[in-house]
């Protein structure tokens, strides 16, 4: 038995590593909960920074099944519901504070796509959210660091 530890601990190590070609490490797997998403696309285009808006991100967290996120002018949240084993995603109407800003806009159209969601996917640190009527996402965010 103790010549076949060493044979089995370093086979468990690499069947738990893998085997890489090169000594790049690779990146971590980004999934959809407690992860900090920044918006790059809406209805297809990027969004435009003005001066004194804020970068638009969400984060959907795990517990308790609610959203937060910053939007161009105003901090925001609400709920979401997730179906586990689908890419069905959808938002509730969204609560938000009250500031102006020179970017309001954007942050109005915002609102009025995300309970419109209804499915989403996820590629290279992409999150599309799609809704029923369009076959390209309404909504395109990047993985934040």
């Amino acid at each position: 038995m103790r010549r076949l530890l060493p044979l089995i601990c370093s086979t468990t190590v690499a069947l738990l590593t893998g085997c890489a070609k090169d000594t790049e490490p690779v990146p971590a797997p980004v999934y959809l909960l407690d992860q900090r998403w920044l918006l790059v696309e809406i209805d297809g285009q990027a969004p435009s920074q003005q001066p004194g808006s804020s970068a638009t991100d969400l984060l959907l967290n795990a517990v308790g099944s609610n959203n937060t996120g910053q939007a161009a002018c105003n901090r925001y949240g609400g709920s979401y519901l997730l179906n586990s084993g689908t890419s069905q995603l959808s938002f509730s109407t969204q609560f938000a504070t009250y500031a102006t800003c020179a970017n309001q806009n954007l942050e109005t159209r915002y609102f009025q796509l995300l309970p419109q969601v209804t499915r989403y996917t996820i590629s290279n640190r992409r999150l599309a959210l799609y809704d029923a009527e369009h076959s390209q996402p309404v909504l395109v965010f990047r993985a934040a660091e």
